[in-house]
């Protein structure tokens, strides 16, 4: 990894005869071009960012029904039971007022004939 570092330095150096006025625009260039990828890096990081607003408004708007669907169901199913267990009661209810209380004989039809 060394060598391929001291090879970029050896490549950035300026030549020996280079026109200085030619080394400082290049660096001009080159600092330019890196500010302007920078710009537009920011400039798209900000526009992914607006462009993510409306997204998870919907998703949230999305898990807020779910959650109120969920919440609906828990009720319904505490409804229903409710439902249940009154019948299941009133069943109990009407059966137990029903039943005679007494005493009784079984006449055995067999033996008497």
């Amino acid at each position: 990894m060394l060598i391929y570092i001291r090879q970029w330095q050896e490549k950035m150096k300026p030549q020996p005869g280079a026109n200085p006025l030619v080394v400082i625009f290049s660096w001009l260039v080159f600092g330019f071009f890196l500010i302007l990828a920078l710009g537009l890096g920011l400039l798209f990081l900000l526009v992914g960012w607006i462009l993510l607003l409306p997204v998870m408004w919907r998703k949230r708007r999305e898990l807020k029904q779910m959650w109120q669907f969920k919440k609906a169901a828990q009720q319904a199913q505490r409804d229903a039971q409710q439902r249940y267990q009154q019948q299941r009661q009133q069943r109990r209810d009407e059966n137990d007022s029903s039943v005679i209380d007494g005493e009784y004989t079984v006449k055995d039809d067999d033996h008497s004939r």
